[in-house]
């Protein structure tokens, strides 16, 4: 079994947990600032959806099922762990 498809989970896990950090509507609700402005939450948004189109590209679409799935189940559990850390005890 080849690690590209981990590799591509990996990745857009990364950029998916970047997105989480500077989401505009969930630094209002902790009331910090900064964020990321749009253009910018398009932009790596695009890029987390390249490893899968690299997968395809690869000619493996057996990989890019699995980055499909890993990345979802990635972008679920990322959300879930922003949202625990961001609830007050």
């Amino acid at each position: 079994m080849t690690m590209l498809p981990f590799l591509a989970i990996l990745v857009s896990w990364a950029l998916i947990a970047s997105l989480c950090a500077g989401d505009p509507k969930r630094r209002r609700a902790l009331r910090t600032t900064g964020g990321q402005t749009p253009a910018t939450r398009r932009l790596i948004a695009a890029a987390a959806c390249l490893p899968g189109l690299l997968c395809l590209a690869a000619g493996d679409p057996a990989a890019f099922l699995i980055w499909l799935g890993g990345s979802g189940l990635a972008g679920w559990a990322t959300a879930l762990w922003f949202n625990r850390a961001a609830a007050p005890r």
